[in-house]
C-alpha cells in the first residue's frame, strides 16, 4: 500500500486540475441524482397540503356521523351525553394508525338538531311571509373559542329530566340581522307537543371565524338566506335561518322537538405530516373506516350500529392520485432524458483522460504491470477526488431538499459516485488488456466492428418496442419506466442511424471541393468526413437533451392548445352573456359598445326533446346574423361556419323550408329530406344544407342552426314579441388590438330586466390553470431540462477539447507554410461544424419525428384537466395530444450552433497568438 499512496499522492501533485475538474462533475452530477426524488417527495408532498388545505372545511378529514331516534327508549338520551361523545371519540382514536393522523386541537364534535324548527316569534325580521328557522346546536368547547360581547354563556343544564326551557347564546352578526338580544327568548316548534323556549343569555363573537369549530357548517357564524320547497310554478319565499348555540348538557332537550337529533364528530387531518408516498396507505386506512374492518370494529366497541365514518377527504385524495399518476410520466421522461446526458458526459470526461494519458498506462503495461495492479492504481486516484466529491453533493442534496424519505436520494448519489469512481479506470485498463501498435485517432471503419452492428440491432429492437407498446399502452395505467425511456431510445437510435451516415455527404463533397482554388475548403470537408471514432458519445448526449426538450416543449404546447381550445369551445366567443330568458331588445346594441367588443351575435336557444320527426335531443339556434355570427365562430378557432348555406337576406327562407346547419347526427336523420321544427314564433320546416361538427353557442350536443331573420319573415306576427322571437343569448368578440372591459360588460348585463350571466374566454382559460401538483411537475421538467442543456453544453465542450491538440498542431503546421489566419479560422469553422450540426439538426427532426411515433400514445387529458373536483370545464374528446413547439426545437440547436462556432473561433484565435514551437514538439503524438 506504501507504493499506491505514492502513486497517488504523486499523480494528485502533477494533475491537480484534472482532479478538482473530476471532483467538480462529480459533485454536480451527485447533487442532480440525489435532488431529483427528493424535489419529488417535495412538490408532491406540497401540492397534496395544499390540496386538503383549499378544500371544504368537512373535506379536509374524516367525519363520524350518528343519528338519535325519537322513535326510540326515552333512556336513550344518554347517547347525546357529552360524556357519551367523548366515549366514541376515545374509541375512535383508538382505532387510528399511521398514516392516518388527526389533528386532536381541532376536532369538533357535538349535537345538532335534525331537522330545521320554525321560529313564530312575531318580534324576529322576516323576508316574506315564511316565519324564520332555527337549529339548535349543542357543540362541545364553547367557551375556548368564543368572546362574550354582551350577557353570559348558557348555564349547565341540571341533571335529570329534558327541559322545554333553557340558556342559549348566538353570534354578534346573527343578533344584528335578527334584532335579537340578550335576555329576549326565542321559541322553537315544529313535531313536538310543546315548543321550546330558549332565552338568549348571550351575544357572543368567534375568537377564529376560521377555524373548523365554525366552518364546518356554513349556519354558524352569520344567518343564511334560505327557500322553502315550492312548486315551480310558485313565486319563491325566502325566510332566514340561523343557529342557536346551547351547553353541551342541554343537548337531551333537542329531540323534544319532534325531529330527532344528529351527532358528529369531525376530525381534520395533520396537514402538515401528509406525505404523498404514504396517500395509498391513507386511502386504504379511510376504507377500512368506511366499509370494512375498522368500520366494524368502531360499532362494536361504541354498541352503536347506526354510527358510520364519512371521509369527506377521500375525493381529494382520488383527485390527487389521478393527477399524480398524469405526471408521473412526464417526470419520469425527464429524469431519463437529463440522466442519459449525464451518463454521457462522465463517460466522455473519463474517455478524454484515459486517451491523454493512454502512453503512460501503455508504458506501464509493457514494463510489466498487470491489469489488476493498473486498474488498483486508477481507481484509488480517481476516488481520491469522486468519492469525497460525490458524497458531498448527495449530503448537500440531502440539506438543501429536506424529505421524510433519503433512499433513493443516497442510492442515485452512490451510483453516481460509483461511475465516476470506475469510468477512467474501466476505460483506460480495457484500452491497454492487448499490446497493438499506435494507430490514427481521427479515422472511422469502412467496416464498423461486429459488436457495434450488434448493440445498433438491440438499441433498434429496444426502439421499436418501446414505442410500440406506448402506441398500444399508453400512459393511462401510470408511470412505466420503459414507456417514459421512449423518447430517449428515440434519440440513441437516431444517433447512431446519424454515425453511420453522416461521412458519406462530407466525403462527397470533398471531391469536387479539391478542383476548387485553395485547399481550405478541401482540406476542411475531409477532415470533417474522417471524423474521430470518439464522436458517439458527444452526439448522443446533444440529441438527447434536444429530444427531451422538444419533447417537453411538444407536450407543454400541447396542453396549451388543448386548454384554449376547451375554453373557447366552452365560452363560444371572447365573451357570453347568456339568459334563460328573452334578452332586452336593446341589450345587443349596448354591448357593442362596451370598450373592447367588437362584433356581437344574437342568438336564441330553444332546446328540443327528441320527437317522432327529429328523434335526437338537439338545440335549435336561431342567429340573428349568420355572417356575423360567422366571424365570431372564426375568431374562437372552431370550425368555420357555412354563413352561405343558410342564404343570403331574407328572401331566402321566406318561402318553403329553411336552410339549416345541422350537427352530423341530426344530418343522418334528416337524410337530405325536411321536417317540421316548432319554434317559439311558429312550426316551420328545415331542410338540411350545411354539416358542421361543432359550434360555439352550444357544447358537445347536437344541433339545428337557422336564420332569424327568415324565421321572422315566415312568422312576423309573433316574431315582433320579444318573449317569443328575442334572443337568450349573446356572442361578444374582441375588437382587434383592444381587450373587452369585463367590469363594464357584467354591469350592462346586470342592467336588463332578465337575470344574465357573463363569462369570458379569458376566465375560463385561467380556471383551467395547472393545479399545485401539475406546476411543480412543470418546473421539475424545466429545471431538468435545463440541466440536460448544461451537461449537453458541457458534452460539446468536451468534444472539442479532445480533438484540439491535433487541431491546434495542424494549425500550427499550416502557418508554417504560410496560411493566414482568416483560412486558420475558415478551415476549423469547416472540419467541426459539421458534427454540431448534425447533432443541431438531428436534435430538431428527432424532436419532429417523436410527436407522430408517441403522439398516439401519451395520454394528456388528465395532465391537461386535471380532475373534476378541481375544475368543472368539460374537456374536449379530441384535439388533446402532443404538438411542435418551434421555440423548443429552434432555439437549444441554434444554441448548440453558436456556443461551438465562439469555442472553435477561441481556438483558432489562441492558436494564432502562440508560437509554432510551443504546438510542434519533438515526441508529441500528433494525428
Amino acid at each position: 500500500m506504501p507504493l499506491t499512496d505514492t502513486w497517488l499522492r504523486t499523480r494528485l501533485r502533477a494533475a491537480p486540475v484534472a482532479a478538482l475538474a473530476l471532483a467538480a462533475l462529480v459533485m454536480a452530477t451527485a447533487f442532480l441524482a440525489a435532488a431529483l426524488p427528493r424535489a419529488v417527495d417535495r412538490y408532491e408532498d406540497r401540492s397534496l397540503r395544499q390540496a386538503v388545505t383549499d378544500a371544504a372545511p368537512r373535506d379536509r378529514g374524516v367525519s363520524l356521523s350518528d343519528d338519535y331516534d325519537t322513535s326510540g327508549d326515552p333512556a336513550g338520551e344518554n347517547k347525546l351525553a357529552p360524556g357519551t361523545l367523548d366515549d366514541v371519540e376515545r374509541n375512535f382514536r383508538g382505532l387510528l394508525r399511521p398514516p392516518l393522523r388527526i389533528a386532536p386541537e381541532n376536532v369538533v364534535q357535538g349535537v345538532r338538531s335534525g331537522a330545521e324548527a320554525e321560529v313564530p316569534d312575531p318580534e324576529l325580521p322576516r323576508t316574506s311571509d315564511h316565519a324564520p328557522g332555527a337549529d339548535l346546536v349543542a357543540q362541545a368547547g364553547l367557551a375556548d373559542h368564543v368572546k362574550v360581547v354582551s350577557g353570559a354563556l348558557p348555564r349547565p343544564e341540571p341533571a335529570g329530566s329534558a327541559a322545554l326551557a333553557f340558556d342559549g347564546v348566538v353570534t354578534e352578526k346573527t343578533a344584528r340581522v335578527l334584532h335579537l338580544k340578550v335576555g329576549q327568548t326565542v321559541h322553537l316548534m315544529k313535531f313536538g307537543a310543546n315548543p321550546l323556549s330558549v332565552t338568549i343569555s348571550g351575544i357572543v363573537a368567534p375568537r377564529d371565524p376560521a377555524a373548523g369549530y365554525w366552518t364546518m357548517d356554513d349556519d354558524m357564524l352569520a344567518p343564511l338566506v334560505s327557500y322553502p320547497p315550492h312548486l315551480p310554478i310558485d313565486p319563491p319565499h325566502t325566510y332566514w335561518h340561523f343557529t342557536v348555540l346551547i351547553d353541551p348538557t342541554a343537548a337531551r332537550s333537542i329531540p323534544l322537538l319532534g325531529t330527532g337529533a344528529s351527532m358528529y364528530w369531525h376530525h381534520p387531518l395533520q396537514t402538515a405530516r401528509l406525505t404523498a408516498h404514504d396517500v395509498p396507505a391513507l386511502r386504504a386506512e379511510i376504507a377500512a373506516l368506511g366499509n370494512g374492518p375498522l368500520a366494524t370494529q368502531l360499532a362494536t366497541s361504541t354498541g352503536s350500529s347506526s354510527l358510520h365514518a364519512v371521509a369527506g377527504v377521500s375525493a381529494v385524495l382520488d383527485s390527487f392520485a389521478d393527477d399524480r399518476a398524469a405526471s408521473q410520466p412526464l417526470v419520469l421522461i425527464a429524469a431519463f432524458g437529463v440522466g442519459t446526458t449525464a451518463l454521457a458526459v462522465l463517460l466522455m470526461a473519463a474517455g478524454l483522460a484515459a486517451d491523454r494519458r493512454r502512453g503512460e498506462i501503455s508504458l506501464l503495461r509493457s514494463r510489466g504491470g498487470s491489469l489488476r495492479g493498473i486498474f488498483r492504481r486508477l481507481v484509488t486516484e480517481t476516488a481520491a477526488a469522486a468519492v469525497p466529491a460525490g458524497a458531498a453533493g448527495t449530503v448537500l442534496a440531502l440539506l438543501v431538499l429536506p424529505t421524510g424519505r433519503s433512499a433513493a436520494a443516497l442510492a442515485l448519489g452512490a451510483l453516481v459516485t460509483a461511475a465516476g469512481t470506475l469510468a477512467m479506470p474501466l476505460r483506460a485498463t480495457l484500452a491497454v488488456r492487448r499490446p497493438r501498435p499506435a494507430e490514427r485517432e481521427d479515422l472511422v471503419a469502412l467496416r464498423p466492428s461486429r459488436r457495434r452492428l450488434v448493440l445498433e440491432l438491440t438499441v433498434t429492437v429496444l426502439v421499436a418496442a418501446a414505442v410500440a407498446a406506448l402506441r398500444r399502452r399508453g400512459t393511462a395505467d401510470g408511470a412505466d419506466p420503459f414507456l417514459a425511456a421512449a423518447p430517449v431510445l428515440v434519440a440513441v437510435a437516431a444517433a447512431l442511424v446519424l454515425l453511420r451516415l453522416y461521412p458519406l455527404p462530407l466525403r462527397r463533397l470533398a471531391r469536387p471541393a479539391a478542383r476548387l482554388r485553395g485547399a481550405v475548403t478541401h482540406l476542411g470537408l475531409a477532415r470533417a468526413g474522417r471524423a474521430s471514432s470518439g464522436g458517439q458519445l458527444p452526439l448522443l448526449a446533444l440529441l438527447v437533451a434536444l429530444t427531451v426538450a422538444s419533447f417537453g416543449g411538444s407536450v407543454l404546447a400541447g396542453i396549451s392548445h388543448a386548454r384554449d381550445q376547451a375554453a373557447a369551445a366552452a365560452v363560444g366567443a371572447d365573451a357570453r352573456v347568456d339568459s334563460i330568458y328573452p334578452l332586452d331588445a336593446e341589450l345587443p346594441a349596448q354591448v357593442a359598445k362596451v370598450p373592447g367588443v367588437g362584433d356581437v351575435a344574437a342568438v336564441r336557444i330553444e332546446p328540443h326533446a327528441a320527437n317522432q320527426d327529429i328523434q335526437l335531443n338537439f338545440d335549435l339556434l336561431i342567429v340573428d346574423d349568420p355572417a356575423v355570427y360567422a366571424r365570431i365562430t372564426r375568431s374562437t378557432g372552431l370550425p368555420a361556419f357555412p354563413a352561405d348555406a343558410l342564404g343570403a337576406g331574407v328572401a331566402a327562407g321566406s318561402h318553403g323550408p329553411l336552410p339549416a346547419v345541422v350537427s352530423p347526427r341530426i344530418a343522418d336523420l334528416l337524410g337530405g329530406g325536411t321536417k317540421p321544427v316548432e319554434t317559439g314564433v311558429g312550426v316551420s320546416d328545415i331542410r338540411p344544407a350545411a354539416t358542421l361538427e361543432a359550434t360555439p353557442a352550444v357544447g358537445d350536443g347536437d344541433f339545428v342552426i337557422i336564420s332569424g331573420r327568415q324565421l321572422h319573415a315566415q312568422h312576423p306576427r309573433l316574431a315582433a314579441f320579444p318573449q317569443y322571437g328575442g334572443p337568450t343569448l349573446l356572442l361578444a368578440g374582441t375588437a382587434h388590438g383592444q381587450h373587452i372591459d369585463a367590469a363594464a360588460l357584467r354591469k350592462v348585463a346586470a342592467g336588463g330586466s332578465s337575470p344574465a350571466t357573463v363569462q369570458l374566454r379569458s376566465d375560463k382559460r385561467a380556471e383551467l390553470s395547472d393545479s399545485p401538483l401539475q406546476r411543480g411537475a412543470r418546473n421539475l421538467y424545466l429545471a431538468a431540462v435545463t440541466a440536460g442543456a448544461g451537461y449537453s453544453v458541457l458534452a460539446l465542450l468536451l468534444s472539442l477539447m479532445a480533438a484540439a491538440p491535433g487541431r491546434l498542431a495542424l494549425l500550427a503546421r499550416l502557418r508554417t507554410l504560410g496560411m493566414p489566419q482568416r483560412q486558420s479560422r475558415r478551415l476549423v469553422l469547416l472540419e467541426m461544424l459539421p458534427q454540431v450540426l448534425l447533432a443541431a439538426v438531428g436534435g430538431v427532426l428527432v424532436g419532429l419525428a417523436v410527436v407522430p411515433l408517441l403522439g398516439p400514445g401519451i395520454d394528456l387529458h388528465a395532465l391537461t384537466f386535471g380532475s373534476s373536483v378541481r375544475t368543472q370545464t368539460q374537456p374536449p374528446s379530441s384535439g388533446v395530444g402532443l404538438r411542435a413547439d418551434p421555440w423548443s426545437l429552434a432555439l437549444p440547436s441554434a444554441g448548440l450552433l453558436l456556443l461551438a462556432c465562439v469555442v472553435l473561433l477561441g481556438q483558432a484565435w489562441v492558436s494564432g497568438r502562440r508560437r509554432e514551437s510551443t504546438e510542434l514538439r519533438a515526441g508529441d503524438r500528433t494525428t
